[in-house]
C-alpha cells in the first residue's frame, strides 16, 4: 500500500537559542496587569482566562507565582488551574506551590497537588511534601497526592511503592472521574504497579467492578504488561462480560508479544456475546498473529450475524495487513456487506493487504453491482504496487460515468510513473476543451512525471475557460519543472488563489508545488496558516508541510502551529513539530508546547518534540537534558532516517548531551552508514575524546 511517512526529516541546521518574550501582541499581557487589580474578581478571572491559554500563558508565570500569596482563595485556586495548564514551562512556580501545601489553607491544597502533577518532572523537589499526604487519612487527599506523584517520578520512583496501594484502592470509589484518572495513573505507573493490579484482576469473581478497572489500567500500560498475560488469558474466562471484554483490551494492548494468547481470544470469537466476539476480532488485530488459522477464523467472522463485530473483523485483518492475502476473498465479498461501515473497513483491509489484493481488484472494475467506484478507489490507495491493473484502468477512460472516469484518472496519479503507459491517453483528455476531466488529467500527469505534458500545460495557462483546469495547470508546471523560474513567478498568485479552492484534490496539489517551491513561496505563509484552522487533519498536515519547507519566513504562522499541537490526530502533532523545528529560532513561542509534549504517553512525539526542541533552542537553560531519553528512544527505532536525526539532534545539544555518550558509542555499529556518520559527527560535537 502506498503510504507517507509521518516525518521525513532535512538536512539539519545548526541554530542559536533565543529567549522567550512576550510582546505587544501577547494576549496575557492585559491579564497580566489584571492580577494585580484591586478588585478579586477581576484578579480571578484574568487567572482563569491564563489557564485557556495553556502553554501560551508562559510570560504570566511570574506574575501568577506572585498572585498564589493572594488573601482571596478563589484567585489563589485559578492561579494554580492556571500553573498547571501551562505545565512544564511553569517550573519556577513549584517553590511556591510547595509552600502552599506547608501552610494552613487546605481549601486549596488538592489543586495545588493537580498543578505539581501537571507540571511534572520538575516538581521532583515537592515529592516529599506530597508523601506525606499519601501517608494521610484524607484518602482523597492522598489518591491525589499519589496521582501526582506518579506523573512527576513516573515509573521509576521508590516512593511508588507506597502510592500503589492507595491508588489501588482508589479504584473503588463511586466517582466515576477519579476512577477513570487512577486508571490511567496506574498504567503510567509501569511495572512497579503490576503485582498490585494483577492481585486485583486474579480476586474479579469476588469483586468483578474494580478488577475490569484494574485490566484498563494494564491497557494503558501495554506492552509493560506483558508478565500479567497468564491473569488475563485466565481473566478472559469469567462469567462477568466485562472484566473478559477488558481483559481482552489488555492483552490487545499488550501486541504483538501476547500472541500466546491468541488460541483463547479465537475461542472467544465463537462467544455468544456479539460485544465479546467484537473485542477479541479486534485483539487479535492487534497482536497480529502470523498463522493461517487465525486469518481463517477472522475471514468466516466478516459472515458474523453482528455488523459490529464483521466491521472489527475487517478491521482487524488490515491490521494484520499482507500476511492475511488468504483472507482476500472473503473480504471482496464483504464489499457488498448490507452495512456500510463493514464494506468501507473491508476496502481498506484489501487496501492494506496490498499487491495480492490487486488480481482479485481488476475484474471488479468492470463489475455490473456498482463495485467499480470503489475497486478503483481501493487501488488508488495501494498505489504504485497497482500497476497491474494499469491496463483495465487505461479502458476504464472511455467509461460513460465521469465521475468514475476521474477516480480512474485520480488512481493512476497515486500509482504515478508506474501508470505512464496511460500517459497518452491523458495528453489526449487533457487537450480535448470539452472534456471536463482536464483537470484531474493534468494532476495525474503531474503525479507521473510526465514532462511532455509541459507545453499543454504553459497553454492551459494563457487560455481561459476551464477553471479548475487554470487552477491545476500552474501546480502541475511547478511539480514537472520546479527549478523554472518563470514558471514558479506566474504560477505562486494562482497557487495562492487556488487554496481557497472547494475541491480538496485541487487543494492538496496546490499546497505540494507550494512545498515544492519552498522558501519562494513565503507570501502563502498568511493562506497557509489560516488553513490549519480548519478540521480537515489531511489538510492540516499538508499546509504544516508547506510550512515547514518555507522555513524561517514561516515565522509569522507559529502561534497557528502551536494551536494545532494539541490536535488529536497524531499525524497533526508530528508534523507541527516538524514545522516548528524547521522555522527553527523563529518559532521560540513554541517551546512550552513542546516541552509540554516531552511528557505525552506518545514516545514519538516526545522525539518530534526534542528534535524540534534541538534545532529552536539547543543552548537553553536546561534544554538538552528533558531531551536526551526521547532521542535515546528514537536512536533504536526501525526506521535508519529516524535513527540519523536523533543522533543529528543530540550533536546540536552539544557538551549537554554528555549524558548520551555510551548509547551513541554503541550506535557506532548501526547497520545504516548514514546513522554511523550522523553518531560519529555527534560524538565529536558533544565532546567524546576518543573519536578526536
Amino acid at each position: 500500500m502506498k503510504t507517507s511517512p509521518w516525518l521525513t526529516f532535512a538536512a539539519c541546521v545548526m541554530v542559536h537559542a533565543t529567549a522567550f518574550g512576550a510582546d505587544a501582541t501577547d494576549p496575557s499581557i492585559v491579564l497580566i496587569k489584571n492580577l494585580a487589580s484591586n478588585h478579586p474578581g477581576t484578579r480571578a478571572r484574568a487567572a482563569q482566562d491564563l489557564a485557556e491559554l495553556g502553554p501560551a500563558a508562559t510570560p504570566a508565570v511570574e506574575a501568577l507565582t506572585t498572585a498564589l500569596k493572594d488573601t482571596n482563595a478563589q484567585v489563589q485556586v485559578e492561579c494554580l488551574n492556571a500553573l498547571g495548564s501551562i505545565g512544564p514551562a511553569a517550573r519556577t512556580s513549584v517553590p511556591a506551590i510547595v509552600e502552599i501545601l506547608k501552610g494552613d489553607n487546605v481549601r486549596v491544597y488538592e489543586r495545588a497537588i493537580e498543578a505539581l502533577g501537571e507540571i511534572g518532572p520538575d516538581s521532583a523537589e515537592a515529592a516529599p511534601v506530597l508523601m506525606k499526604f499519601v501517608k494521610g487519612d484524607d484518602i482523597g487527599r492522598a489518591t491525589t497526592a499519589g496521582m501526582a506523584l506518579v506523573r512527576i517520578l513516573g515509573s521509576e520512583g521508590d516512593e511508588l511503592r507506597d502510592v500503589v496501594p492507595i491508588l489501588i484502592k482508589a479504584l473503588k470509589t463511586k466517582s466515576t472521574s477519579t476512577r477513570r484518572e487512577t486508571v490511567r495513573t496506574l498504567g503510567l505507573a509501569g511495572p512497579q504497579a503490576l503485582p498490585a493490579l494483577m492481585a486485583v484482576i486474579k480476586n474479579h469473581p469476588a469483586e468483578p467492578d474494580v478488577a475490569a478497572n484494574a485490566e484498563v489500567a494494564l491497557e494503558w500500560m501495554g506492552i509493560k504488561a506483558e508478565p500479567a498475560i497468564p491473569v488475563l488469558v485466565e481473566a478472559m474466562q469469567s462469567a462477568n462480560e466485562k472484566v473478559v471484554i477488558h481483559a481482552i483490551g489488555a492483552l490487545g494492548a499488550v501486541g504483538p508479544a501476547a500472541k500466546s494468547a491468541v488460541p483463547s481470544l479465537k475461542k472467544l470469537l465463537g462467544s455468544k456475546i456479539a460485544a465479546i466476539r467484537a473485542h477479541a476480532a479486534r485483539a487479535v488485530g492487534d497482536i497480529g498473529p502470523d498463522a493461517d488459522d487465525d486469518i481463517v477464523d477472522l475471514a468466516k467472522a466478516l459472515k458474523d450475524p453482528d455488523d459490529h463485530v464483521r466491521r472489527l473483523a475487517a478491521e482487524a485483518l488490515g491490521k494484520i495487513g499482507p500476511v492475511a492475502k488468504a483472507a482476500v476473498p472473503a473480504l471482496v465479498a464483504a464489499l457488498t456487506d448490507t452495512s456500510g461501515a463493514v464494506t468501507m473497513q473491508a476496502a481498506q483491509a484489501l487496501a492494506y493487504i496490498g499487491p495480492d489484493a490487486v488480481p482479485a481488484l481488476i475484474p471488479l472494475i468492470k463489475n455490473e453491482d456498482k463495485l467499480e467506484h470503489l475497486a478503483v478507489l481501493v487501488l488508488g490507495e495501494i498505489g504504485s504496487a497497482a500497476k497491474p491493473a494499469v491496463g483495465a484502468l487505461i479502458n476504464a477512460l472511455t467509461n460513460k460515468d465521469p465521475e468514475l472516469v476521474r477516480e480512474v484518472i485520480l488512481t493512476l496519479s497515486r500509482i504515478g510513473p508506474d501508470a505512464k503507459s496511460a500517459v497518452p491517453a491523458l495528453l489526449s483528455i487533457l487537450d480535448d476543451e470539452k472534456n471536463k476531466s482536464r483537470a484531474a488529467a493534468a494532476y495525474a500527469l503531474a503525479a507521473m512525471g510526465a514532462k511532455e505534458a509541459i507545453p499543454s500545460l504553459a497553454k492551459a495557462l494563457e487560455t481561459h475557460g476551464d477553471s479548475q483546469l487554470q487552477r491545476i495547470a500552474p501546480a502541475a508546471l511547478v511539480l514537472l519543472e520546479p527549478e523554472n523560474e518563470e514558471h514558479v513567478k506566474k504560477a505562486i498568485p494562482q497557487l495562492i488563489q487556488s487554496l481557497d479552492d472547494k475541491s480538496p484534490v485541487v487543494r492538496h496539489e496546490v499546497v505540494i508545488a507550494l512545498r515544492q517551491i519552498g522558501p519562494r513561496a513565503a507570501a502563502a505563509v498568511p493562506k497557509l496558516a489560516a488553513g490549519l484552522l480548519e478540521p480537515n487533519a489531511t489538510f492540516q498536515v499538508d499546509c504544516l508541510w508547506a510550512l515547514a519547507a518555507i522555513g524561517p519566513d514561516a515565522a509569522d504562522a507559529v502561534l497557528e502551529i502551536i494551536k494545532v499541537m494539541s490536535s488529536s490526530v497524531p499525524s497533526v502533532r508530528y508534523t507541527a513539530c516538524y514545522a516548528v523545528g524547521n522555522i527553527g529560532t523563529a518559532a521560540s513561542a513554541a517551546v512550552p508546547a513542546l516541552e509540554k509534549n516531552l511528557q505525552d504517553r506518545d514516545e514519538f512525539l516526545q522525539f518530534t518534540s526534542a528534535w524540534a526542541l534541538a534545532r529552536i533552542s539547543p543552548n537553553g537553560d536546561g534544554a538538552a537534558e528533558p531531551c536526551i531519553k526521547p532521542l535515546l528512544w528514537a536512536l533504536k527505532n526501525s526506521d535508519p532516517r529516524v535513527r540519523s536525526e536523533a543522533a543529528q539532534s543530540l550533536a546540536l545539544f552539544g557538551p549537554a548531551a554528555k549524558s548520551a555518550l555510551t548509547p551513541l558509542r554503541e550506535s557506532l555499529r548501526d547497520e545504516d552508514k548514514s546513522v554511523r556518520k550522523a553518531v560519529e559527527v555527534a560524538l565529536r560535537k558533544i565532546g567524546d575524546e576518543g573519536t578526536r
